[in-house]
């Protein structure tokens, strides 16, 4: 067996072992893993080299994703290493050196209780169509919540459901529900086109993943598509709802602002914006703020007084929503994370 391929297994073990949710490899430096929400070194492991990366990635990359790699020198897959550990990897550049970040994904797909989300989240699988948003920065959880989503429809509804996305993440096997999922760049070549070809199937639900650069081409159509008779799941790197909202209505021209304005206000059903901060005594804690969609909401939507939403999740809880800022105070009262961890992420600090 070749030194890299030694080195290689041996990082990936001690990631498992350690439960860390990343390891990053970069060359010039020591591999680090994350736990916990926080970087650790791996101690007595030697700085990674240029060769020895390049020979670690070609060892599980093929030939169409080496020429995407060396083309667009970056690359996002998904692979299963070391016999057992299904990886999300990033390979890309830095001073023209290669890097590599893998994060572990989840062979069990979790139920929703499980994930101590607010109650009012289920309700959302309860819906017939429309848009609802889950965001959160990298490493938020959101494609756990997604599947934990789907998973529940998939349990109990007799739905047609498709994911699309690029990578395909989460894996689901059909059990009340007919579920496809289709891989950009490989069943189809474009998110623009997969949404497409759904507009024109028989499809109840849609959930859509990892847009990236495709996102201003791919929101007009999901709009579209969320108010026919399909319920849209969609998510979205956005730390808290306000800028979800904000994000969603910039990718319009600015001719079509008020009118995307109303078609939003239409469909979208509800938000959930989450965070994971390190759990006293280990582990990670949600911090979730969740925005249903109300007629106040809806008017301040179509408005364009989205800065109104602070005030509106505020004195709605009985509506089930929650601001970032309530989530994390709750959570620090409740003694799962630190207050130092919390203030980090507090919306409105003077408030809190």
């Amino acid at each position: 067996m070749e030194v890299y391929t030694i080195l290689f297994n041996r990082l990936l073990s001690e990631s498992a072992k350690q439960q860390a949710s990343d390891l990053h490899l970069s060359v010039g430096s020591i591999p680090i893993i994350r736990k916990d929400g926080r970087l650790i070194q791996l101690e007595g492991e030697k700085i990674i080299e240029q060769e020895v990366l390049v020979n670690i990635t070609n060892s599980f990359l093929d030939e169409r994703e080496k020429k995407v790699l060396e083309e667009k020198r970056e690359l996002t897959t998904v692979k299963i290493l070391g016999g057992k550990f299904r990886f999300k990897i990033n390979i890309y550049y830095q001073r023209k050196l290669l890097a590599v970040s893998l994060r572990l994904i989840s062979e069990a797909l979790r139920d929703l209780p499980s994930l101590n989300l607010p109650a009012i989240v289920a309700n959302f699988t309860k819906l017939a169509s429309g848009l609802i948003i889950i965001s959160g920065p990298y490493g938020g959880g959101k494609t756990t919540t997604v599947g934990a989503l789907i998973e529940n429809i998939n349990n109990q509804q007799k739905k047609r459901i498709l994911t699309l996305g690029k990578p395909i993440e989460v894996l689901f096997v059909s059990k009340q529900s007919v579920i496809e999922q289709r891989e950009v760049g490989v069943d189809v070549a474009s998110f623009a086109q997969g949404l497409q070809y759904s507009q024109h199937e028989d499809i109840d639900i849609l959930s859509v993943s990892n847009l990236g650069n495709e996102l201003n081409e791919a929101v007009p159509l999901l709009l579209e598509i969320a108010s026919s008779n399909c319920l849209v799941f969609m998510e979205l790197n956005a730390d808290n709802v306000i800028r979800v909202i904000e994000k969603i209505l910039g990718c319009f021209p600015t001719n079509k602002i008020e009118a995307s304005r109303s078609l939003l206000a239409d469909v979208l059903n509800g938000v959930i914006a989450q965070k994971l901060l390190p759990k006293v005594g280990g582990g990670m804690a949600p911090a979730v703020e969740i925005v249903t969609v109300t007629s106040a909401v809806r008017s301040v939507i179509r408005e364009g007084k989205i800065q109104q939403l602070q005030t509106v999740m505020q004195t709605s809880a009985d509506a089930g929503m929650v601001s970032m800022d309530k989530a994390l105070a709750i959570l620090v009262q409740g003694g799962q994370v630190t207050q130092e961890d919390a203030a980090a992420n507090y919306h409105n600090k003077s408030d809190v």
